[in-house]
């Protein structure tokens, strides 16, 4: 009863607060509009050259560009367009190779480091694009008769490929400062240590906050996914259920992540530079706008193990390439053992009193 009580309590305050309700809601909203308006609108945002070898696949793939708003495929010579590219006219180079019988397609991606952004747009699209033309040959039901079956590609824009990375994002950004903020704040007014007095326990309470906070991201990630259907075209070519169960293991991970936060944190002012050290680094490592396949190799290492890169990995392979909760295990078994470490550090960490009324205790004492 003590845990349904604080739960509902909890997430009456914060769906209460006007300034949470903009950071958990209106942001993330403002977030993905803006994108849109910026990168899923308009043909020739992005130039993208193409080598053929006339083969099937490269029809599928060229026909699958012609029905994207936001990309223009350009034909021509190797030698020629890799120039192009160097001039910066041309945003990234596919080059489809000729290969012998039976063995796959070789497809090759040039693109300067220089031009990080553009050219990771670039590639997360014609990876897509790749995914859904693999997706459909592998769904032909029998292999021998594909003569017979009519292949359709899905044309997945980008939009498509940012609203994982955006639902991801915005449920860090809500759960640390959601969650450590008013920790912090209770703690300094002195709330916590009248809560203390009380029968109620220390994991009782952080679960009532944890849970609370996780219905608060699962509202977050189902208002961003309708906004991206209806305004930006979004493709969901995976299962929603199956989404939203990735959706809920991140939410209680990021979760765990702000307790932790709000027990290292010692006064509010410094919940802000704390949070955003953590979040900044991640939110541009985990692949949230664009891949970083294109990083130095250590730097690849260190994205892999960021608590986000698994959560947007999941997202993203489930919502836009149409894989099962079992394609994405080990991200989710990743998940788990970042919130149980997240967990038991908060919980080691956690602090009724603030520094400054435990001093005041002394010195009356």
């Amino acid at each position: 009863m003590t845990f349904w009580t604080l739960l509902v309590a909890n997430t009456r305050l914060q769906l209460r607060n006007r300034s949470s309700l903009f950071w958990h809601f209106a942001f993330p909203l403002v977030f993905m509009v803006l994108f849109g308006l910026i990168f899923g609108q308009g043909a020739g945002m992005l130039n993208i050259g193409m080598v053929t070898d006339n083969s099937v696949t490269a029809q599928h793939f060229e026909a699958a560009f012609a029905e994207i708003e936001g990309a223009v495929l350009i034909q021509g010579e190797e030698a020629a367009l890799l120039e192009d590219l160097k001039d910066g006219q041309i945003h990234l180079l596919v080059a489809f190779r000729a290969a012998e019988a039976g063995q796959p397609l070789d497809v090759e991606l040039f693109y300067d480091q220089n031009e990080m952004l553009a050219s990771g747009m670039a590639r997360s699209m014609v990876r897509g694009v790749l995914d859904g033309i693999t997706k459909a040959v592998l769904a032909v039901p029998e292999l021998f008769r594909l003569k017979e079956t009519v292949i359709s590609t899905e044309v997945l824009n980008f939009m498509s490929f940012l609203l994982p990375g955006v639902i991801g994002m915005s449920i860090m950004f809500s759960a640390l400062f959601g969650t450590a903020y008013p920790l912090v704040t209770e703690r300094e007014k002195g709330i916590l240590r009248r809560v203390k007095l009380t029968p109620v326990k220390t994991s009782v309470f952080l679960g009532a906050k944890a849970v609370g906070m996780t219905v608060i991201a699962f509202m977050q990630a189902a208002i961003i996914i309708a906004t991206g259907i209806s305004l930006f075209d979004v493709q969901i070519l995976g299962s929603l259920p199956a989404a939203a169960f990735v959706t809920l293991l991140g939410a209680l991970m990021m979760v765990s992540l702000g307790l932790l936060l709000a027990g290292v944190a010692k006064r509010v002012e410094s919940v802000d530079s704390i949070a955003n050290a953590i979040a900044m680094p991640m939110m541009f490592l985990a692949g949230t706008f664009f891949e970083i396949d294109g990083a130095p190799d250590w730097l690849q290492s260190v994205a892999g193990i960021l608590p986000l890169t698994h959560l947007n990995s999941a997202l993203r392979d489930i919502l836009i390439r149409g894989q099962e909760l079992a394609d994405v295990l080990p991200a989710l078994l990743t998940m788990v053992a970042w919130a149980l470490v997240f967990i038991l550090a908060a919980a080691y960490l956690f602090k009724w009193e603030s520094p400054k009324i435990q001093g005041n205790n002394r010195k009356a004492a």
